[in-house]
């Protein structure tokens, strides 16, 4: 068996993120996990790669977006076969998301449902800390940065992403989140770019309104992660290519100029992606 990490297409129209990271020794990690219509399909994926009772040795949120979060709390909300032995996130308070969520923006109420969660799982849900190192089989995740604060009252859900680093089998992933451009600059002040590198990057914010260009240019990537439907990824609401509001198209023009030449993106299916990966 090898080190695979398995990224999940979206179930249904909406952006979400989730990855099962299965490593050579057969253990399992879930990240994140997606929307509510995404938790079958993910519980389905676990019991074909870890059996029928399949064992989950940790589940790490990156942030309390429902496209993140709601399919553990749909999971769990009804009977099924997986066994989680830890589950780790590091969300700020709902008062302060939900006092600077925009106007009319309803996003804060996943981190009131996950924190009611959390109080009736004490056993089970733990808090990240900076620099926090998880070995699972021969995989080692680091947790490279956490918001630490509530001094980021912008874009502020998607700025306290986690940012996490999984390094198995000689090559490396980083993963994002929705991370945000003033968080990624904070990242980028605070943590050298060696932490940083990595042969692959789960893009920021499913590739939109997420970190600069220079994030990227420090990360050097070779391969980038995209958890992008055709819509997103098109930039369009229906009236043509790139006509929508978001900058997928402009992320994807970033990425031809720091000469990526490998795409795995969730609009062209799932991906299993076998580390260490041919990137040369």
């Amino acid at each position: 068996m090898k080190t695979t990490l398995y990224m999940l297409q979206e179930q249904s129209t909406i952006q979400m993120m989730s990855y099962v990271l299965q490593t050579k020794e057969g253990k399992l990690v879930v990240i994140d996990g997606g929307n509510k219509q995404d938790a079958q399909h993910l519980q389905d994926t676990l019991v074909r790669l870890g059996g029928p009772e399949p064992v989950v040795e940790l589940w790490l949120l990156t942030h309390p977006h429902s496209d993140h979060v709601d399919a553990l709390l749909e999971m769990f909300s009804r009977p099924h076969p997986v066994k989680v032995k830890r589950i780790y996130s590091r969300f700020l308070s709902y008062e302060f998301y939900h006092a600077n969520d925009y106007p009319g923006c309803t996003d804060s109420r996943t981190t009131k449902e996950y924190n009611e969660f959390a109080a009736a799982h004490p056993n089970l849900c733990f808090r990240y800390e900076k620099g926090q190192k998880f070995v699972v089989g021969s995989a080692e995740i680091t947790v490279v940065h956490v918001p630490e604060d509530e001094s980021l009252p912008m874009n502020v859900i998607n700025n306290s992403s986690v940012v996490l680093r999984l390094d198995a089998d000689g090559q490396r992933v980083l993963f994002l989140g929705d991370l945000g451009e003033e968080a990624g600059d904070r990242v980028l002040a605070e943590v050298s770019h060696e932490e940083l590198r990595a042969d692959f990057v789960q893009m920021a914010h499913h590739g939109q309104f997420g970190v600069k260009k220079s994030f990227y240019e420090a990360v050097a990537p070779r391969a980038c992660l995209w958890n992008t439907p055709q819509w997103l990824w098109d930039n369009t609401q229906g009236n043509g290519y790139n006509t929508g509001p978001w900058k997928t198209v402009e992320v994807q023009g970033w990425m031809r100029e720091l000469g990526v030449r490998y795409h795995f993106v969730t609009k062209d299916g799932e991906h299993a992606l076998e580390l260490p990966y041919p990137l040369d």
